[in-house]
């Protein structure tokens, strides 16, 4: 015997309880924003672009940190990476092609 599914487009299934954030606590001044430029062309200019991005949005005082790499397949050095990691509040690696 067949079998034939009815498919209702009137159906809404119930609304899901609300989500509810993570509390956050508001980032210290100066926002420390690390950037690492991965050497491929116009990737410096694509994460300057960001830094401006996010200083407008955030309207608060925020300073950049800039790595830059030699060329694509050179490794961020450990040195590099901590020296990063203690200044910087986040990172941002990109790519421009």
């Amino acid at each position: 015997m067949s079998r034939i599914t009815v498919l209702r487009p009137d159906f809404v299934e119930p609304p899901r309880a609300a989500l509810t954030l993570a509390p956050r606590s508001e980032p210290p001044e100066p926002l420390v924003i690390g950037l690492i430029c991965n050497g491929k062309p116009l990737a410096a200019e694509l994460l300057q672009a960001l830094a401006d991005e996010l200083r407008k949005r955030l309207r608060r005082d925020v300073t950049t940190e800039i790595i830059r790499k030699p060329s694509a397949g050179s490794p961020v050095t450990a040195i590099q990476a901590d020296g990063m990691a203690a200044r910087a509040h986040f990172v941002i690696t990109g790519v421009g092609d």
